[in-house]
């Protein structure tokens, strides 16, 4: 069945920005952020945000992970949302739009989104939905990405489920009416990203420099930036 709609992680894939350095640098501005505001309490309400995102993880989906993250912040912090989520509004607005400022997109990674979009795909933003849209619209910002017709950039305001849970990928075609076997999802993530093929989906392993080596030996789809664009190309 032929390719209607590619779906593309984020971290490691769109943005050529390993998962694990973006987190570092997030959560360290946050904690400034926040202490400027709370003095003594920056380290505990980061602490609290942590817990909500790791409710997010093992949510049964009966609620968004929005309201599920805000249930576990305010339990673990002591605080409320109304009171928070205008801090954290402007946090989004402000400090963490400066994560992006040394970021140089990949050329090659541009030209394959690109590239894709010329050849009349429908494309999407797959990302881990823990965090609001305002912070993934402004990722996608960085990636120089961000004047492409992305059918959706998945956010916490509208999923129930998140990765590596394979509903989360079903709640997407649910949602867009998409046929798993006409979608093609690209991510550099064997345990984050390849559940999407327990829908049929088919799947493209986004090889980095510091790829693991069971993602280097795995036998489907793969390759560098370089390599995937000559893949699209070829669609």
């Amino acid at each position: 069945m032929a390719i209607k709609t590619v779906l593309f992680d984020m971290d490691g894939t769109l943005l050529n920005m390993g998962e694990s350095a973006f987190e570092k640098e997030y959560l360290k501005r946050m904690v400034l952020f926040l202490e400027q505001r709370y003095p003594g309490y920056g380290k505990d309400l980061v602490k609290a945000v942590g817990y909500g995102a790791e409710m997010m993880k093992v949510s049964n989906g009966s609620r968004t992970n929005l309201e599920v993250f805000w249930e576990g912040f305010e339990k673990a912090s002591g605080k409320t949302r109304a009171e928070i989520e205008p801090v954290i509004t402007q946090y989004y607005q402000t400090d963490f739009t400066h994560i992006g400022d040394t970021y140089v997109p990949d050329e090659d990674m541009q030209n394959a989104v690109r590239t894709l979009h010329q050849k009349g795909y429908q494309l999407l933003v797959a990302t881990t939905p823990v965090v609001p849209r305002i912070a993934n619209d402004e990722r996608v910002r960085w990636s120089g990405l961000s004047d492409i017709p992305w059918l959706d950039v998945t956010s916490f305001e509208t999923y129930n489920y998140s990765k590596p849970n394979a509903k989360y990928f079903e709640q997407i075609c649910s949602k867009y009416q998409l046929n798993p076997a006409e979608c093609l999802m690209i991510g550099d993530s064997l345990v984050k990203d390849y559940p999407a093929t327990e829908l049929g989906m088919d799947f493209y392993l986004l090889l980095n420099e510091d790829s693991p080596e069971a993602e280097k030996q795995f036998e489907g789809k793969k390759g560098t930036r370089k390599e995937l664009l000559a893949y699209v190309e070829s669609l």
